[in-house]
C-alpha cells in the first residue's frame, strides 16, 4: 500500500476522477471548481504519476479530434483519498488557540 498522501493538485485530481472521464472535461471541472486553470501539462503529467503510484486508471481512446485519454481513480486511489481527507480533517481540528 501506498503510505504518501496525494498532493495538493494530486487530490484534486484524484476526486475529479472518480467517475471516468477525459482528461478534457477534468480540465473544465477542475477550472470550474478550483477557480483557476491547470495546464494540460501538469494535468497529463499529474495523472501519470497517480498511475505509477497505482491511484488512477488510464483507457486511451480517440475521437474526431484526436487521441483522448480517460482517468478514473482506482481503489488504491479512493484509500489515498480517503487517508489525506482524515489528515486534513485532523489538522483541522488541532487546537491553535491554546498558544499564547
Amino acid at each position: 500500500m501506498n503510505e504518501r498522501l496525494p498532493s495538493d493538485v494530486e487530490f484534486r485530481l484524484l476526486a475529479l476522477a472518480v467517475e471516468e472521464q477525459s482528461g478534457r472535461e477534468i480540465a473544465r471541472r477542475y477550472r470550474h471548481e478550483v477557480g483557476h486553470s491547470i495546464s494540460y501539462g501538469t494535468l497529463y503529467t499529474t495523472f501519470r504519476r497517480l498511475k505509477d503510484a497505482g491511484w488512477v486508471k488510464v483507457r486511451e481512446d480517440s475521437d474526431v479530434d484526436g487521441r483522448v485519454r480517460f482517468f478514473q481513480t482506482s481503489g488504491a486511489g479512493l484509500r489515498a483519498l480517503a487517508a489525506a481527507r482524515s489528515h486534513h480533517a485532523a489538522l483541522a481540528s488541532f487546537q491553535l488557540g491554546t498558544v499564547r
